[in-house]
């Protein structure tokens, strides 16, 4: 990502072939300049009395609107921060979205099927109470598909063994981290945040790898102005030491981090 603005003059766009190159497998897509970007990703949830509460899109340009929220629920204000994909960064995106996982052969009743399976597989519940749903979006050549699960992240643990709410949550926190990367400020903020979470980690951890932006989960400005930014360090592929480390930053002094060993759920 190249920085993080409220607002930003369009750019030239350069996006109009690259629609081609991610949309173009066998479905013929017109060559010319579009009048405007499109959307190619887009994460939701859905609240339990059916408000939809969009987090993040993407468009075809690589400008990226996230909603940051303030308030209550009876109270809350949106603001949308707007970040920027570079072409390569796009690209990467979107194989990894739509390539790499078969989110695009799931449909909102597959993945409904998938868990009253593993519920009954398991004999475990599968309502999670005032928990909502995910909803995600991408653009498939001219098509847009879209797939509802509810509470994946936290059924995608109660679940393992189901692969289509892996696949949606695998999706939903990838979407999360173009989010939060947005919401901090841009890439730039991202990695100081890592970089200070980094150190942290390795005191407790001397073995872990670097934090990234990748790891970055959340991203929360409290009222008081500070801002509250969360890394999910997943662990080495053999050991138990994935954690979550926390930085809250206030708006003045260095931030202040912590580290949680049991990584819990992030919605």
């Amino acid at each position: 990502m190249d920085g993080c603005q409220t607002y930003l003059a369009p750019r030239r766009a350069w996006w109009a072939p690259l629609l081609i190159v991610l949309f173009g497998g066998g479905v013929r897509v017109d060559a010319a300049e579009p009048k405007a970007p499109v959307r190619i990703a887009s994460l939701a949830f859905i609240e339990p009395d059916g408000t939809r509460q969009a987090v993040v899109e993407v468009l075809s340009d690589g400008e990226v609107h996230a909603i940051e929220l303030r308030g209550s629920r009876s109270h809350r204000t949106e603001t949308v921060r707007v970040d920027y994909l570079t072409r390569e960064e796009l690209r990467a995106l979107y194989n990894e979205l739509v390539v790499q996982t078969d989110i695009v052969t799931l449909s909102t009743e597959s993945v409904r099927e998938s868990i009253q399976a593993a519920s009954e597989s398991q004999q475990l519940g599968a309502e999670i109470e005032e928990a909502a749903d995910t909803e995600i979006g991408l653009r498939i050549g001219t098509r847009w598909h879209t797939v509802q699960c509810p509470a994946a992240a936290l059924l995608a643990v109660r679940f393992p063994d189901s692969a289509e709410v892996a696949t949606v949550a695998t999706v939903q926190a990838r979407l999360q981290n173009i989010a939060a990367v947005a919401l901090v400020g841009g890439s730039e903020t991202a990695d100081r945040y890592a970089t200070n979470a980094t150190r942290k980690l390795h005191e407790m951890h001397p073995d872990a790898r670097e934090l990234t932006r990748r790891d970055l989960a959340m991203v929360r400005r409290l009222a008081d102005g500070s801002a509250f930014v969360q890394f999910r360090y997943r662990g080495s592929p053999h050991g138990q030491d994935a954690c979550l480390v926390s930085l809250t930053q206030s708006t003045s002094g260095p931030p202040r981090v912590s580290i949680l060993d049991t990584p819990t759920v992030i919605r």
